[in-house]
């Protein structure tokens, strides 16, 4: 990869569905993380030499949502831009063509990362220009058909997680007392990292109406093991997988600064981190949670690093059956995977979710003086991405 290093990140506070953040925008979203994070760096907002943004729910917020947080930004609006729609992996792809960017020397600062509003996602009406003569037309809801449904296999991603149960529940414990029990701990984690202020220096206040958002909203750490056990499953009538121990619905977005460590040195700017390297794996649609495993394996294969030189691994909680799957398979101890809670207690909002566990991972190599940490995730279609950064 060059000598690429993070400078420095910012995010919004995680808005569960119809929270908080709920009157904001997506692209005002962006524009608030993009924002937040140049004030907080020593830099002329005209030295950043392109800007790559991650969005995934596109129906109705207009032209080259990317495009927008910029102009509305303190960017100039010069500044070159380009909006990436690779599902849960949006944010994440967008930080790795940066650094691609940054690598080919076409440029020497670069900002990425992704927002997205799962609350304001509209619902639409497929095939309606041409109209109806009679009958019914049905609504379909624009964050189900953009961001939640294989189209290919025509289901939701949790049945496909429900068939990843299916034919690794034997070897593997995949259970729904194992998927609860991460989830549970998942929200305590999150719940003291939040009490603990750990988010605290990372975070940029959101200003929703009357009210200014400055934490996180989604984990319920009062829950206990049987409030989770009396959930119905959400896919199968005899599944495994219920609201709970699977991502939340949420809004947020995060971006990161990107940038030539000799650029980064010369402007007399500190880096947190430095890109190791990042790869992509593609299976079959319906294998898209095996991906995780497939990609975190390569990875580290090829940056001949071993689960035990991580420190951390900040890898999506698309689904805690996905988490377990990917913990078991790997070795990967449960205290490194995702420390400070992941998205099954915050939320996934969708294309935000890159730019954000960026952001957290970068600032917790600083704060605890960690060596090597991993972000990344999941995405439709089969996929999934990963990223492997070591402290600067």
């Amino acid at each position: 990869m060059g000598d690429i290093v993070l400078v420095d990140g910012a995010r919004t506070p995680h808005g569960t569905l119809l929270g908080s953040l709920a009157d904001v925008e997506s692209v005002e979203l962006g524009r608030v993380a993009v924002d937040g994070l140049l004030d907080r760096v020593d830099l002329d907002p005209a030295t950043v030499d392109w800007v790559c943004l991650g969005n995934a729910i596109q129906a109705g917020i207009g032209q080259v949502p990317g495009r927008q947080v910029v102009v509305e930004s303190s960017l100039p609006e010069t500044t070159p831009t380009t909006t990436v729609n690779e599902a849960s992996g949006s944010g994440v792809r967008a930080i790795t063509l940066a650094a691609d960017r940054i690598a080919s020397g076409r440029a020497s600062f670069a900002v990425a990362g992704g927002f997205e509003s799962m609350t304001n996602a509209p619902w639409v009406l497929p095939g309606y220009r041409k109209g109806r003569r009679h009958g019914d037309v049905t609504l379909k809801d624009s964050m189900l058909l953009d961001a939640l449904w294989d189209v290919n296999l025509d289901v939701h991603m949790g049945e496909i997680t429900e068939r990843l149960v299916d034919r690794f529940g034997d070897e593997y414990d995949l259970s729904r007392e194992a998927q609860d029990a991460y989830a549970l701990e998942s929200h305590q984690r999150a719940a003291r990292a939040i009490d603990e202020g750990v988010f605290d220096s990372e975070i940029v206040p959101v200003e929703a109406g009357e009210e200014t958002v400055e934490h996180d909203e989604g984990p319920r750490p009062e829950s206990t093991i049987n409030d989770l056990a009396a959930l119905s499953p959400a896919f199968r009538p005899d599944g495994t997988i219920t609201p709970a121990n699977a991502s939340k619905l949420s809004d947020g977005a995060g971006a990161v600064l990107l940038g030539d460590a000799e650029a980064v040195a010369d402007a007399g700017l500190d880096p947190m981190a430095r890109l190791v390297d990042y790869d992509f794996v593609y299976r079959a649609p319906d294998e898209f949670n095996e991906a995780v495993g497939d990609v975190v394996e390569h990875l580290l294969d090829t940056t001949g690093t071993d689960v035990a030189d991580v420190d951390a691994f900040w890898v999506n909680e698309a689904f805690a059956a996905q988490s377990v799957y990917v913990m078991q398979r790997l070795g990967i101890p449960r205290e490194k995977m995702n420390p400070c809670g992941g998205a099954v207690a915050f939320g996934h909002p969708i294309g935000a979710s890159g730019g954000m566990l960026a952001t957290s991972l970068a600032y917790q190599l600083v704060a605890e003086d960690l060596e090597f940490g991993l972000v990344g995730m999941s995405l439709g279609g089969g996929g999934a991405v990963m990223s492997l950064w070591q402290r600067a």
